[in-house]
């Protein structure tokens, strides 16, 4: 069968250059069946003249379907539809294959998840966990960057250790051991894509289905859903303002871990008092289970010098510290690290080598230098600073305007508040009102497992400057209703 016409719609001033037009076109007929194996098509000549445009570029997009097996050429008699291809058409939309996911995908796709909300417009926004981008030593970094750049083509050329560059494995060792009370060498410090990413890890190394395992409540909610992905079950713990109630820990060959957040408390604030630091190792012992120390804003402490981490008390290797620098650096980074015990290094190593090539070098090597060079430490205390005068003024605010409406944690640290409202209040009303008022704050439940949670909400400070504090609470003050009694 001879194709003596092909009509092809063509536009010059599309993004795809006319050569790909013609391609997809022609590829979508054969593909549809519309030109059946076999079929000859016009030449490209004549496809050119037919559509008023210059040979070459048929020839162009010819050569394409040619190199990708739709057609083949025949010296002398011209180009076909190839033999081989099936005639059935494309399927309509409704006939598109569904994988049937795993168990895993399954539990992904069922795990609870906070209601999707639309984007009010907002003048004022208390999200939390965001950085301040007038702080971070923009020039520095750029200049850091572009050291490698310009000098390192070895380094960029080749694949870096999944564990990590060592020269930053190394600066964050000593890091660690001097200004966190971390005992560690640099081959137990391994670089990771964010902390999620080696609870991600350990959750696969660890739990078997059914496995329990201990959780702060309120307490971070990613790190729930990852472990009840996989399969494990959690073990809520009501926190206080010293932490986690470790005189309620369970015992039981099931129970494999806890995740902790003992430095200061996420989302509540606080920190575990070193009795129960004490009791919860002695717990680990003997349960023959991990803890797993989340140490995500330690560094952020305005009163004194930050906590040292729990892990610098372990004699047994039962801690497993988690740190980030998407708090102290800027959340894009996409860089964290995990402290191992010397039984999960090799484990841990080898799973990382298999999921993940790493994180890249670059970007690794100049975070090294920022560390090594003293920018780190240099830039620490100018967030502390910042960010110090930030939740003073939060504090101030709060108390000017609220007063007894409200409660909350006092302890100088971190990059929010947890704003715990009267037991009679409605959490989703408050939030929605202080929308309209142009104001983001956000919900309290979460990160709570119990139901009904008790009402919150949280307020980040980090992204605001004071005049923006002051007028955000003074909205909010407007619209968070008077309790009758004070039942805090």
């Amino acid at each position: 069968m001879i194709e003596e016409q092909l009509t092809l719609s063509l536009d010059d001033t599309a993004a795809d250059p006319l050569y790909r037009q013609i391609y997809l076109q022609l590829r979508h007929m054969i593909l549809n069946g519309d030109l059946l194996p076999g079929t000859k098509i016009p030449p490209s000549r004549k496809l050119a003249a037919q559509n008023g445009i210059g040979r070459i570029t048929v020839t162009q997009a010819y050569n394409q379907l040619e190199a990708e097996g739709f057609v083949t050429s025949r010296p002398g008699s011209g180009t076909f539809v190839a033999e081989k291809l099936t005639a059935s058409p494309l399927p309509a939309p409704q006939e598109l294959f569904s994988p049937t996911l795993s168990t895993w995908g399954r539990r992904i796709q069922n795990a609870s998840k906070p209601p999707r909300r639309e984007k009010p417009r907002l003048d004022i926004d208390f999200g939390f966990g965001r950085s301040f981008p007038h702080i971070f030593p923009y020039d520095i970094w750029r200049r850091l960057l572009a050291r490698y750049l310009s000098t390192d083509d070895v380094m960029l050329s080749r694949y870096g250790s999944p564990l990590g560059f060592y020269p930053l494995r190394e600066a964050l060792a000593g890091y660690l051991v001097h200004q966190r009370g971390v005992k560690c060498t640099p081959e137990q410090v391994v670089i990771v894509s964010g902390a999620q990413q080696a609870l991600d890890i350990l959750a696969r190394l660890l739990f078997n289905e059914g496995d329990k395992v201990v959780v702060e409540s309120p307490g971070y909610n990613h790190a729930y859903r990852l472990f009840q992905a996989h399969g494990a079950h959690l073990y809520p713990l009501a926190v206080d303002e010293y932490g986690l109630p470790v005189a309620d820990l369970p015992q039981g060959k099931k129970v494999r871990a806890a995740f902790v957040t003992p430095t200061h408390q996420f989302p509540r604030g606080g920190s575990l008092r070193l009795d129960r630091r004490l009791r919860l190792l002695e717990w680990a012992r003997t349960q023959d289970a991990l803890i797993l120390e989340d140490d995500y804003d330690s560094e952020l402490r305005y009163d004194g010098r930050p906590l040292s981490a729990l892990q610098g008390l372990d004699e047994s290797g039962h801690v497993v510290y988690l740190g980030t620098f998407s708090k102290v650096l800027f959340p894009a980074l996409r860089l964290g690290y995990v402290v191992l015990p010397e039984s999960l290094l090799a484990p841990f190593s080898q799973t990382l080598a298999l999921v993940d090539r790493g994180a890249p070098t670059l970007t690794q090597a100049a975070v090294a230098d920022f560390i090594a060079e003293g920018y780190f430490e240099r830039h620490l205390r100018c967030l502390r600073t910042a960010y110090a005068e930030r939740r003073e003024t939060l504090v101030k605010a709060l108390d000017a305007a609220l007063g007894d409406k409200v409660s909350f944690s006092r302890i100088p640290a971190g990059l929010h508040i947890m704003i715990h409202l009267h037991p009679h209040c409605d959490e989703e009303d408050v939030i929605q009102k202080a929308a309209s008022a142009g104001v983001g704050v956000y919900p309290g439940a979460p990160y709570y497992l119990q139901e009904p949670a008790p009402p919150s909400i949280l307020l980040g400070f980090s992204g605001l400057n004071e005049e923006q504090i002051q007028e955000g609470v003074s909205r909010l003050a407007a619209v968070i209703p008077f309790p009758t009694t004070r039942q805090f």
